[in-house]
């Protein structure tokens, strides 16, 4: 019989699936998740080498695994979704990429041997992880000593209000959405993965200076109900929060950022 953890998980898996199967095109031309200067600075950071070995966990429509395709021997893109994966291989044909193969898995159980990968990088998917975790100590398991895991995700300050009130936000847009985390919570649990910090940046998600509310919902299907409280959310926003979102209001129109934090931890 499954345990309490393995039935929640299974239950935000298949969040996750109904979520972005249905909507997996749409992250092909995502802004944000394709935005070329951010990949190049991500790839630069972790300073792949030609012989490396990456695990792209979490990859959607595969673009950051395509990012370090062009800097590596073999790149491994895993999703849970398959129609994600889908647009990953269709995406690697599109750009003539012939080291990207696509693997089908969760972050918590990796379906691939101890020590097997040199790099591993989990962008814009760890809100989703309902064990992060347990997710932490298998991208660790599956790197070589002194390989590095790279984590960029959405975040919330330490502010306990401001934390409530944007994973509130995050999960009317998706209700596949678990938590965004606080940067003091990931260094716990890096370090019990056997891992240690070796680069922290705090920065923001937009998409050409603010995201689009309009945009940001339609990508993931967010019923009209759920758009029109956000829409009431935002407008009413009391400073603190319009501040950490870098709320704009124009007319009709919302514009806003998510903050963001880069980890880079070495084995």
């Amino acid at each position: 019989m499954p345990s309490g953890h393995q039935r929640c998980a299974s239950a935000n898996h298949d969040l996750v699936r109904a979520s972005f199967g249905p909507n997996a095109a749409k992250y092909t031309h995502s802004q944000s998740r394709a935005d070329a200067e951010a990949l190049a600075r991500l790839v630069a950071r972790v300073a792949p080498r030609r012989e490396d070995w990456v695990l792209d966990v979490g990859s959607g429509a595969g673009q950051t695994g395509l990012a370090f395709a062009v800097a590596v021997a073999r790149v491994i893109a895993l999703d849970l979704t398959r129609e994600m994966l889908q647009e990953a291989r269709l995406n690697a044909a599109v750009r003539g990429i012939r080291n990207l193969a696509v693997q089908q898995g969760a972050a918590e159980a990796l379906p691939f041997n101890t020590g097997s990968f040199d790099i591993a990088v989990c962008r814009r998917a760890a809100h989703h992880f309902a064990a992060p975790a347990q997710a932490l100590l298998e991208m660790a398991r599956v790197l070589r000593a002194g390989g590095r895991l790279a984590i960029v995700d959405t975040m919330v300050p330490e502010d306990g209000e401001i934390d409530l009130q944007i994973n509130a936000i995050e999960r009317l847009r998706d209700p596949s959405h678990v938590r965004d985390r606080r940067p003091s919570e990931w260094r716990t649990p890096v370090a019990a993965a056997g891992l240690a910090v070796a680069d922290m940046e705090m920065g923001y998600y937009d998409e050409g200076g603010r995201m689009d509310l309009d945009s940001w919902t339609a990508r993931i299907g967010t019923t009209a109900e759920n758009v029109a409280a956000l829409r009431r959310l935002l407008r009413a926003a009391a400073p603190p929060l319009a501040e950490t979102l870098k709320i704009e209001i124009d007319g009709a129109a919302i514009r806003f950022a998510l903050p963001r934090l880069t980890l880079v931890a070495v084995k």
